[in-house]
């Protein structure tokens, strides 16, 4: 049943619940109940209903339950990207967050997830409560972009078991696609469907593109998996150079993440680890509790730890200026969303060794505080779309190895 409320003032975040629970949409309805700045404008139980109540309430920010009858909510929540792109926190009874289907949910536009276990384990309801209300805050805040339905990991593993999907990209125009591949059987070239050049996918990117010319340090905290569920998938192989990432969440949710962006990227994910040699045409994850360095060895870049405390900085400053004093202006730093006080010092040092960096618009970051310090502390006045970073990491890549081969 949709049950509609009236409007909030203009002042206040507007909320639309969607839930198959009458006891559980009443229960998010009352922790509203007394917030000044954030009203409930109505509640749906399935994902039918919640379509219809969007286009009539627009509500700021929706809370949306993943299993529900008729229409579940990542159906719901793949709708609602292509026509109303909406700051979208997703709950789950069955799912936990740090999983595949978690990660789905914010490959397929969702700002946030919550277990609903989570929510039952605690003790203090007002904890919980003010966590709540902080989401939706921040959510309100983020600039949501219309965007088509992913294939997932979850569906890649449903696939027919002779069959493979690959993307791969054009190296002269730089265009991405999608190709199905049969197992065990020759593969042909295909025709790029922008520019008409022929692609050899018998070629293993691996092998190709292990030369590190350019690399690119990601960082971020709470809010950044969604940011580079969108970025790494759209990088390839074949642009050259590799990408490290540094991400502030827990050693468990980072694991499972490398694990599942691996299965949909076009680049070879690898969790970062003492030891690892950097080679082109990956991307290294590594977690806020890694504190690591690259450090040239026996012709290779290798990825040593650090004793915390033993330099000045977070370890995302350390990784930068590691990479920044190696490799100069073919370096990047791209901070995205998080609320840690990491990476001023080494976009600092990136920055003197003339290297490149670009910070993700505050609109477009669901924790903005790490990017908000570094722009002010490093006196950076431009600050980049998603979509722009992505294209910049490909250029920066592309140039690198472009003048790498002409020397």
């Amino acid at each position: 049943m949709i049950t509609e409320q009236k409007w909030p003032s203009p002042s206040k975040i507007s909320v639309l619940i969607v839930d198959d629970s009458l006891v559980f949409r009443k229960f998010l309805g009352d922790i509203f109940d007394d917030c000044e700045d954030v009203a409930v404008v109505g509640e749906a139980q399935n994902g039918i209903e919640a379509l219809d109540m969007i286009l009539k309430t627009k509500p700021d920010v929706i809370l949306l339950d993943m299993e529900m009858p008729l229409m579940d909510g990542m159906t719901a929540l793949q709708h609602l990207m292509i026509h109303r792109p909406t700051p979208t926190v997703m709950f789950s009874s069955l799912t936990e967050r740090g999983t595949a289907r978690c990660f789905d949910t914010m490959k397929n536009g969702a700002i946030d997830f919550v277990c609903k276990d989570f929510i039952f384990q605690k003790n203090n309801v007002v904890t919980y409560k003010n966590l709540l209300i902080d989401k939706v805050r921040r959510a309100a805040q983020v600039k949501i972009k219309a965007k088509e339905p992913v294939v997932t990991a979850t569906s890649v593993a449903n696939c027919a078991p002779d069959t493979a999907r690959r993307v791969v990209f054009c190296e002269e125009c730089g265009n991405r696609q999608g190709v199905v591949v049969t197992k065990n059987q020759p593969l042909q070239p295909v025709l790029c469907s922008q520019c008409g050049d022929s692609i050899d996918l018998s070629l293993s990117a691996q092998s190709q593109y292990r030369r590190s010319t350019f690399i690119s340090v990601l960082g971020g905290g709470e809010g950044c998996f969604s940011n580079l569920l969108q970025i790494v998938p759209q990088l390839g192989a074949e642009m050259g150079g590799a990408v490290l990432a540094v991400v502030h969440q827990s050693v468990e949710h980072v694991n499972a993440f490398a694990e599942y962006l691996d299965a949909i990227s076009p680049m070879k994910v690898i969790r970062a680890r003492e030891g690892v040699n950097i080679e082109g045409g990956n991307c290294y994850i590594a977690s806020g509790s890694d504190y690591m360095s690259i450090k040239p060895y026996s012709a290779q870049l290798t990825l040593q730890k650090v004793a915390k405390g033993s330099l000045k900085g977070g370890p995302l400053d350390i990784l930068l200026a590691s990479v920044s004093t190696i490799f100069k202006k073919r370096a990047a730093g791209i901070i995205l969303s998080g609320d840690e006080n990491d990476g001023a010092r080494g976009i600092s040092i990136l920055m003197k060794n003339e290297g490149s960096q670009a910070i993700l618009h505050e609109e477009e970051c669901y924790y903005k505080n790490m990017g908000r310090q570094i722009t002010t502390n490093c006196n950076i006045t431009r600050t980049y779309a998603l979509d722009s970073i992505v294209d910049t990491i490909r250029q920066k890549h592309f140039q690198a190895k472009h003048d790498s081969s002409a020397g």
